[in-house]
Parts: structure tokens; sequence; C-alpha cells
């Protein structure tokens, strides 16, 4: 994959996650500028290369590309609510997990502010990013999602779902529930062994094998 190195990066919000999609920027060599409310967090970036801003509003007036990965809906407005004028004409994609209406809700705001914004789910862990198996849906922007499809399937595999803002989410959602029930599904078989002196572990290891062979035996 070629990297365009005229692509200025501003990633807003460095957690686990951002820090993680922050780091996959840096090496594949985009000119990334950091952001975090906390200081500190942006050290190990900057040690790969990657540049600090002492505010949101530095991070992003040299770029036209953000990247938001923020605690929650409210976050992203305290945030961007400020950078309003800053942002007009440029692009936001934000990850931060969020429901479908707060979805569309920021899409309508960067309307307003005359931003073009994509809205992405992410299906990974931190770690995952970049890996085999990561991937992120997105919507919104198709001219978004066109133009920066390079930068976007350096995290994960791309996959785009529609204008309106808000399908990223409630897949992501969606997904996310079908596996918490599959975690519960687990957690009663465990109970289910305890009394008989099987440890969570030994189940595991009977369990792991059994819905590998089911989920290739339901794609056959």
């Amino acid at each position: 994959m070629t990297t365009d190195n005229s692509v200025q990066v501003r990633v807003l919000g460095l957690g686990a996650m951002g820090s993680a999609l922050a780091g996959a920027l840096v090496k594949a060599g985009y000119a990334t500028t950091c952001w975090n409310r906390s200081p500190g967090n942006a050290d190990d970036l900057v040690v790969q290369g990657a540049k600090s801003a002492d505010t949101a509003r530095d991070a992003v007036r040299a770029g036209r590309l953000a990247i938001v990965c923020l605690l929650d809906h409210a976050s992203v407005h305290e945030v961007l609510d400020p950078l309003s004028d800053e942002l007009a004409g440029r692009i936001v994609v934000d990850v931060t997990t969020t429901s479908p209406a707060q979805s569309r809700e920021l899409a309508h705001w960067a309307a307003q502010a005359g931003v073009a914004y994509l809205d992405g789910g992410i299906m990974a862990v931190p770690h995952m990013i970049g890996q085999p198996g990561a991937s992120i849906l997105y919507s919104g922007s198709a001219d978004v999602s066109d133009q920066y499809k390079p930068l976007l399937d350096l995290w994960g595999t791309s996959t785009y779902v529609g204008e309106d803002a808000g399908p990223a989410s409630l897949y992501d959602l969606a997904l996310l529930a079908g596996m918490y029930v599959m975690f519960a599904g687990f957690m009663h078989g465990a109970a289910m062994v305890a009394p008989a002196g099987v440890t969570a572990g030994e189940f595991a290891a009977k369990a792991t094998p059994w819905l590998i062979a089911v989920d290739g035996d339901r794609g056959s």
C-alpha cells in the first residue's frame, strides 16, 4: 500500500484505542499530530515520529483530516463544539462508540458547521488494530470513505455501509450484543460444570475447539 505523504492526520483522543490508531498511522509514514486532554499520553507516539499538540485547536489547525476517538458522544461535542470555526471545510472521522441516533446528530452538527463527516464502528480491540481480523464499519460521507480508504484500511478491513451516518453504529452495537450473549453462554456453561470440579479454564479448553468446529461446519 502506498502512503500519501501529503495527508496530514490529526488524532484527537489517545486512550488505548486512539493510541493504537495513531501508532498505525505513524508506522505507515503518515504525518500525524496527536492531542489528548491528559498530558503524557502522546509521549510514546512522539518517540515513534508523531507530533504532539498542546490543544485540540492546535491539532486540527494544520491538517484537513481529524480522527476523533473519545470517551462518548458528550465528550465529542465537548471537544469539537468550540472548534466548529476551525473545522469548517475540513474532515472528521469519528470512531467514538455512539448510538445510531447520536451518530446522526453528529452528522447533522457537522453539516451545519461545513464539515465532511464519516462515522466509524470499530470491530476490534486495540491490540488487533492493523492485524488480520480487525474490521471497521463506516457510514456517512461516501467521498471521505473513498478518498481515504487506503488510510482507513491500515487499521482493519474497512466496509462502507451507506450515506446515512447511523448504520455503522447500529451494526457495531448489534455485533457487540451477539458477542456478549456468546460470552454469557460460555459463563453459564462454566457454571454448570463447576460443581463437578471442572475449572473455567478446563471448560474453555473443551469449548474452544467445539465452537470452532461448529462455526466451520456452519460456513461449509
